[in-house]
């Protein structure tokens, strides 16, 4: 027999804001992926049928979200109508975050328990919401690193860039509006982030600075470039730690070399993380604690795998490689010190 005690509700109330936060993230996470936020913001007042229709949703299911998210503080109603919240609106710029984090990884968090006991299994997820989310948060941290290594006033500077697994293509092209006389090729597998490339591209009016085509990292060796590599800089942020799992070290070295002896001066930009789960830095600093944790976290159970800082650094040093430069995200952004990018050259 359960035998209450005087504390109950209090130890229930705060041993299940785990749950209730679990709830929030996948709400905020549709909330901003449907557009309700934006419809939201842009008309003020409006019913719950509206917005459904403009959205092409259920009213009645929109109408319960919405009392939903205005019992979390991210709705108001006022005489039947709904409005955006300031709360709501100050998680409207993180919402890559939600996009790559929840939206993509949520069906790798429900398959854990199984992936836990069979260790021959990796646990699936929303590869193009991944790849969507992962350019919307690079614009923030990854991208200003990329611009500092192609510096405009470092010699022999590179005139195209080759972004291997590029995803939609959002963060080479957030590169190329920034630096405008770069061009740039983007090389992804997932068919779907490579139709929201070509979309994006129209938008940004870059056709004839930008393309996009389906393929992975081991085209590198099969894409018509300059001879020699003559003005090319190939990127991989955050590809690396893919192949890495899917095709082993020894694909990852032999890839890294046959590039440098096909085009010799090619220049090769990689992005990662310094695995380190246990680092003093993960249990002080919020970021940690909020992204790097689950970050560490889905890369055990996804087929991806993470390495330290170390050991890239050896695998460059074994391979004849000049690590030109090296960077890590600006402080206001990402303080931790766990995200570094480097740009690689042959030795001559």
């Amino acid at each position: 027999m359960t035998i209450l005690t005087d504390d109950f509700e209090r130890r229930l109330i705060d041993n299940t804001q785990p749950v209730r936060q679990f709830f929030l993230a996948q709400a905020l996470h549709h909330a901003m992926h449907v557009g309700l936020f934006d419809a939201l913001k842009k008309e003020p007042g409006a019913t719950a049928e509206t917005l459904a229709e403009q959205l092409g949703l259920d009213a009645y299911r929109t109408g319960g979200f919405l009392r939903y998210l205005r019992n979390e503080g991210y709705a108001v109603l006022e005489e039947g109508g709904w409005s955006i919240s300031g709360k709501a609106l100050e998680v409207l710029p993180f919402a890559p975050w939600y996009e790559m984090m929840v939206g993509g990884y949520a069906p790798s968090m429900d398959q854990l328990g199984d992936i836990l006991a069979d260790g021959t299994r990796f646990a699936t997820r929303n590869t193009t919401k991944v790849g969507e989310g992962s350019c919307g948060i690079g614009a923030y941290d990854a991208l200003p690193l990329v611009e500092q290594l192609l510096d405009p006033a470092m010699a022999n500077r590179p005139e195209t860039v080759v972004d291997l697994g590029c995803g939609d293509g959002s963060f080479l092209m957030d590169l190329l509006v920034a630096q405008p006389d770069l061009r740039g090729l983007g090389v992804e597998p997932n068919q779907g982030s490579v139709e929201l490339g070509e979309r994006r591209r129209a938008e940004l009016g870059l056709e004839g600075r930008f393309d996009v085509v389906q393929g992975g990292a081991a085209d590198a060796l099969t894409l018509d470039l300059p001879e020699n590599g003559r003005g090319i800089c190939f990127m991989t942020a955050f590809v690396l730690q893919e192949v890495l799992q899917q095709e082993g070290p020894e694909f990852v070295e032999n890839l890294l070399a046959q590039t440098f002896e096909r085009y010799p001066e090619a220049r090769w930009l990689v992005v990662e993380m310094d695995h380190k789960p246990l680092s003093p830095v993960m249990g002080s600093h919020g970021l940690a604690k909020t992204f790097y944790n689950p970050y560490f976290l889905i890369h055990h159970i996804t087929e991806q795998r993470l390495e330290t800082r170390t050991w890239w650094d050896e695998l460059f040093e074994r391979l004849g490689l000049t690590v030109e430069a090296s960077a890590n995200p600006d402080p206001r952004a990402d303080s931790t010190g766990l995200q570094f990018g480097v740009l690689l050259s042959k030795k001559s």
